[in-house]
This record gives C-alpha cells, structure tokens and sequence, in this order.
C-alpha cells in the first residue's frame, strides 16, 4: 500500500516526527492555495450574512463581520483595499461560488452491490450534490450522507437493537477531515460513495507527510494540514479537532461498534478512506438467531452465541460484553452448567475455547442450511409437501418426515391437514427468523 498522511491524528502526547513525502512536493509549493489573495474578488463576493451566522458562536462572533473575517485571516488590508483570500471564498463565497472554487462541493453518490459500474452496466442508483460555499456544504453534505444509512441486520442480532451500519462519529469524522485537509487548487470534488458492504470517502490531493496504518496505530504521525485557515475556523466551530488523532478515533470507533477495521489508500493523487459495516464476528444465520433469541440466557451470553457460532475465548467475552472478568467466567460457567456450550483445552495451552455442544452445532449447521432454502420456496409456493422437501434437499422419505417434525417442533412450520394430505405453512419464526 502507498504510503500516505494521517498527520492530523496523531493521538494526543505521541511522539511528534516531520517527514517529506517521498517524490512528492514540498509543502509550501502546495499548503499556500487558500492563503492566497484573489486580486479579481472583493467583499462584494462574499456573502456576509452567511459570514455573520456561520461565525457567531466562534470567539470573534461577537464582534463586526469584517473584524471577525480580519482575526482568522481571510480578509486582509482595509477599507476600501480589502484582500480576499481563496479560504474566505472556500467558506462564505456568494452566488457565484462555484466560479471561484468549482471543485469545493461534495458529492454523495449509492451504487447498487460492491463495485461502481459505469455504461451499460451503470450500478449508481442515486447522487445528490452539496454545492460551495463550504459554510453551507458542510450541513448539507452531512445531511446528504446521513440519509444513506440504514440500520444494520448484523449488528442488531448482536446488540438486540437497532444499530445503524456505521456509527456516526466515524464517518462524520471522515467526512469533515476530508473537508478540512483536502486539496482546493482544483476542479475535483469529494466524493461520498455507498456501497452494499462499504463507503468510500474520496478527497482530492495527498496528505503532506507520508505514514502506513502501522503509524497510526502506534502514534507515529503528526498534524499537518495545507488549510490552516479553514481549520482555525473549523476547530472554533468544533467541528474538527486540529490534533492528530482524528483516524485513530474513527478507528476505536468502528472497533467499538465491533466492525471490521477501517482501510486507507493513495488512488491516483486522492485520498480515499473505506468504512465496512461488515461486523468483526463473522454472524450467524435467522435460523439460529431465532433459537438463540429464545434460550433462557441473558443477553450478553446470548450475543457471543451469536457473534461467535464457532467458538469463543474468554478474551473473546471480554471484548464483545462490557463485563468484568469475573462476570465473564460466571456467564460462561452458566452456558457450560447449561449444556450449551463444552470447554476444550489444547494440549500446551492453558485457556480454554469453549464450542457449542454437539447437539446444539448440528441444528445450528442444519438451520443454517434448511431455513435459507424454505423462505425461497414459500416466496413461490403457499404451501410444502413431502414431496417438495425431498426434492428441495434431496433426502429420503423417512429423513424428509423427521426434520419436517422437527421443524414443527422447533416452531418454524405449522403442520396442516392429515394423511396423505398432510402440508406445512410457514410461521412467523421462519417469515422473520430474528430474536
């Protein structure tokens, strides 16, 4: 993977190091674009009254709009000799703010499934744009992003509640860190792409120090950014932090959530960060969750049956539950004094996995096959035969009577009439097999 800068996250108190990307530019070749002075504009280009409201509950709000543009440096001069600078218009541009920044929008974008096809083929489903200036872009693009997100099936069979796919606090970060660090002397936009399994937060221009994930992970990152004018006025609106520790917060972030770990990438001269709502735990299947949800079990044992179908350590309960250590033993002594799960030691290890009790793994692995496969016949049929199970699964007679019986008992079937004319409906458990 390209190397490349997470310099505004470093986590506080780390190690402070500076380093040139490599092949890359200077700095002051590209970190003077929004310090730059537009001899062509004048304060008949701004719109002041966004300028006011945007800048009210900073510490220069309570002073004259002017006075306010003067202390964070996007004005410059005097009357009538104002100098306006490339920030000023990023932030509070009037009608005509695309002509000074055309690339200062953010684009959201939904694709159909995990890859972005153009043609014929065309995956994207939906875009909408948040235009310049960025003191009314922000809000909407934020808006705009916020309504992709969905609650997440995978993280409610875990947590028992409705979760949304990515927490807000990762992506909004990633979101307003692309705004504030981004590159402007450009005609290219940020782009915000869902995807079924992911979102891709795309900005132009590289970070100016170069790092890997290992860096920040370890602290090994410093701040920098190439608009230290939009992030003075960022931090005073709270909306960025201007410390290095920006990614590693979305990183705990997803972690907390219990989602897998977020990628970073150098695409081309952009920047690209990738959030997944696929969760650490590799889940189990409606069947199984349907059986779970009704054990008589608290919730937390019931989540690492869940999230861990295929075996757990301690360390594992830890980490999924929010319990002592001492909980943690009691909970998992009660799914062993239960029969639901066995400890199993390897020879030269001292832990113990524990795994589901041979029983209790088969109808796992059976439900996971059979309910899939029922919920697409009864899409199509309003009723199930003998006949139709044997050839759905193909298993004999005898087998197709006993795991029919067993899927009645186990409440995922109702048997109706009798004979020869005996069928099975659908339940509730199997339409929605969640607990």
């Amino acid at each position: 993977m390209d190397r490349v800068d997470l310099t505004h996250l470093i986590r506080p108190g780390a190690r402070r190091t500076r380093r040139r990307p490599a092949g890359g530019t200077s700095r002051s070749t590209v970190a003077d674009y929004e310090q730059r002075v537009r001899g062509d504009a004048s304060l008949s280009d701004l719109d002041l009254d966004l300028a006011k409201s945007f800048l009210k509950d900073t510490p220069s709000g309570g002073k004259p709009v002017l006075d306010a543009l003067r202390d964070y440096g996007l004005v410059k001069g005097d009357a009538p000799d104002w100098g306006i600078t490339n920030a000023a218009l990023l932030l509070f541009a009037g009608t005509s703010a695309r002509h000074w920044n055309p690339g200062a929008g953010i684009r959201v974008i939904r694709a159909a499934g995990t890859a972005r096809l153009v043609g014929h083929r065309q995956s994207v489903t939906w875009m909408a744009y948040a235009g310049p200036p960025l003191a009314s872009a922000i809000d909407e693009g934020i808006r705009l992003a916020r309504d992709q997100i969905s609650t997440s099936e995978h993280l409610r069979r875990i947590f028992f509640r409705d979760v949304p796919e990515y927490p807000e606090s990762a992506w909004r970060e990633v979101v307003l860190n692309a705004i504030a660090h981004r590159d402007y002397d450009g005609v290219a936009e940020i782009e915000i792409v869902f995807y079924d399994d992911r979102v891709e937060v795309t900005s132009p221009g590289l970070p100016l120090d170069p790092f890997s994930k290992t860096d920040v992970n370890e602290g090994r990152v410093v701040y920098n950014t190439r608009n230290p004018l939009l992030n003075r006025v960022l931090k005073d609106k709270k909306l960025v932090s201007c410390k290095a520790s920006g990614l590693v917060r979305v990183f705990k972030d997803m972690e907390d959530s219990l989602l897998v770990e977020p990628e970073f990438a150098n695409n081309s001269g952009r920047f690209t960060v990738t959030l997944y709502n696929g969760p650490q735990f590799a889940t189990s299947g409606p069947g199984w969750s349907w059986i779970v949800g009704r054990l008589p079990i608290d919730v937390d044992q019931k989540r690492m049956l869940l999230a861990c179908p295929d075996g757990f350590s301690e360390d594992d309960y830890l980490r999924l539950n929010s319990v002592s250590g001492g909980e943690a033993r009691r909970q998992i002594q009660g799914l062993v004094d239960g029969d639901i799960i066995t400890p199993v030691t390897n020879r030269g290890e001292s832990h113990c996995t524990y795994f589901l009790t041979p029983d209790l793994d088969a109808n796992r692995w059976f439900l996971e096959d059979r309910i899939p496969k029922l919920r697409e016949h009864f899409r199509k049929h309003m009723r199930l035969g003998n006949v139709d199970y044997r050839e759905t699964f193909g298993v004999s007679y005898p087998t197709a009577k006993r795991e029919l019986d067993a899927l009645v008992d186990q409440g995922f079937l109702r048997a109706g009439g009798g004979g020869r004319a005996i069928h099975y409906l659908p339940t509730m458990a199997l339409r929605k097999s969640d607990p």
